[in-house]
């Protein structure tokens, strides 16, 4: 081969090699692909998120890509900061691929979405009492998935609205039914079910309501109906009897109804559902001066007063149990070996009821009805104080006084203890008021708040055991709103 020859093969290999290296230097490119923090248990409008990716160098290209998950959607997937929307309950793999001619890396990252969560506020009985409808509430479909009820089970029946999650559900009588509540958002779907049995219809217009508390010195008193309207029907009340009674809003439920004091009042309350009619009756009674309390033991009625705080018995106390070793009571004059210093002998139904029994301590503490106790010493002072003290404040306390009390001279006993040498004996009646006190003395001596029929009131010691006196009880006011 000749000099000339071996300098062009030189050349040629030279200028490959410059060729080759200058390839490999161009074939050098760096790819950094961050697709951004994961995004995981998302609930809001659209189901949707904003993507955080980073920007690619100049050059490359970046592409959203879904490895697994369903229905997902970019606004624009090559656009790094794209809005991804997606479904509820799914979880996707999603990759940031960055490529620069053939390279290319890939980053990925989890987004997901809280599943739909359908719930049925109502809580129902498996009986709708007295009832062939309802209202049912659900929680309201939000975060743009659409809601709706639906009859799984039963009969006859239909919701007024099928798409309000607090709908009106009519049925049939006696049929059992169960209803689901829908959600649905793009492909997916979930819901709740309740089961129930229909009752027959039959109105509710309340219970009876006497001796509604009013201010005293208010003409006109005034009460809300409470009877009950159910889902889907109409309602009407009628005045049938008693005077000068109002019914604000006839065909509601809860109307506000106007009276005057002591006055009975008989009300129809009418319900119409689907072609079946239904009527209740409710008694209405407001309290003058007085009010009234039953023993559910004997059934015997007290009128009650409200002074100072408190509600009184307005009447003896005049409940009979059987003896026993430490507690007894008796109607005055009437006692085996006995007699009486003043007064007669309590013997007709009408004196019973005005003077009412005489009890020691232990019985009056005992006996006591459910909710009512013996006033305080404390209890008493602060009453008199409260009228005016002393002479100003009996007179308004006795029987026949203004405030209601009307407090009786119904005297007092000492019994023996059927201590053959000793005698029970009766004293004081129509001149002296004696009153347990709850103020009571381990050694056996209980206070009483005497007053007499001058007006005058003191305070002594008695034996809780062998003194016999009468009881007014009290308790504190409930409030009715």
């Amino acid at each position: 081969m000749n000099k000339k020859t071996t300098h062009y093969i030189y050349a040629l290999c030279l200028m490959l090699a410059t060729f080759l290296s200058c390839s490999e230097e161009q074939d050098e490119v760096t790819i950094n692909p961050e697709a951004g923090q994961s995004l995981l248990n998302i609930e809001n409008d659209g189901y949707q998120v904003e993507m955080n990716a980073a920007f690619p160098d100049e050059g490359q290209i970046g592409t959203w890509r879904i490895y697994s998950g369903e229905n997902g959607v970019f606004d624009d997937v090559n656009d790094p900061e794209t809005t991804f929307h997606g479904e509820p309950g799914e979880i996707y793999r999603i990759g940031w691929e960055v490529s620069q001619g053939k390279h290319y890396e890939s980053d990925v990252i989890t987004v997901s979405f809280k599943p739909l969560n359908p719930q049925i506020v109502s809580n129902l009985n498996d009986t709708l009492t007295n009832n062939i409808s309802t209202f049912i509430n659900a929680e309201q479909a939000k975060f743009g998935a659409e809601g709706y009820w639906q009859i799984i089970e039963g009969a006859n029946g239909y919701f007024i609205d099928t798409t309000d999650h607090e709908a009106a559900f009519i049925g049939v009588e006696n049929t059992s039914y169960t209803l689901r509540w829908n959600l649905e958002y793009g492909s997916k779907h979930s819901y709740r079910e309740i089961s129930f049995t229909t009752d027959s219809l039959r109105a509710d217009a309340g219970e009876d309501r006497r001796y509604i508390r009013n201010k005293v010195e208010d003409e006109i008193k005034y009460t809300a109906l409470e009877a009950f309207l159910p889902a889907g029907a109409t309602g009407q009340w009628n005045l049938v009897d008693g005077q000068d009674g109002k019914v604000y809003v006839s065909d509601h439920a809860r109307s506000l109804f106007e009276g005057k004091a002591m006055e009975d009042y008989f009300l129809t309350w009418t319900v119409e559902l689907d072609g079946r009619i239904s009527i209740d009756t409710v008694n209405i009674h407001f309290r003058d001066k007085w009010g009234l309390f039953v023993d559910e033991r004997d059934g015997q009625h007290y009128r009650t007063v409200e002074l100072n705080g408190k509600e009184w018995f307005a009447d003896n106390f005049n409940f009979y149990s059987a003896p026993t070793d430490i507690a007894w009571s008796f109607y005055y004059g009437q006692a085996a070996q006995t007699y009486m210093r003043e007064g007669h002998p309590v013997e007709t139904e009408e004196e019973k009821k005005y003077y009412g029994r005489l009890y020691n301590y232990v019985a009056a503490y005992q006996w006591a009805p459910e909710g009512w106790r013996i006033p305080s010493l404390k209890e008493y002072r602060e009453l008199i104080e409260a009228m005016g003290g002393g002479n100003t404040a009996l007179p308004k306390l006795v029987h026949g006084g203004e405030k209601g009390l009307d407090l009786v001279l119904g005297g007092a006993m000492f019994y023996s203890g059927n201590v053959v040498d000793n005698k029970d004996y009766f004293f004081d009646q129509e001149q002296l008021g004696y009153l347990w006190t709850n103020d009571f003395n381990p050694d056996t001596w209980g206070c009483m708040f005497m007053f007499f029929d001058n007006y005058n009131s003191v305070v002594k010691e008695a034996s809780a055991l062998y003194s016999v006196f009468s009881v007014r009880y009290v308790r504190d006011i409930k409030t009715e709103n």
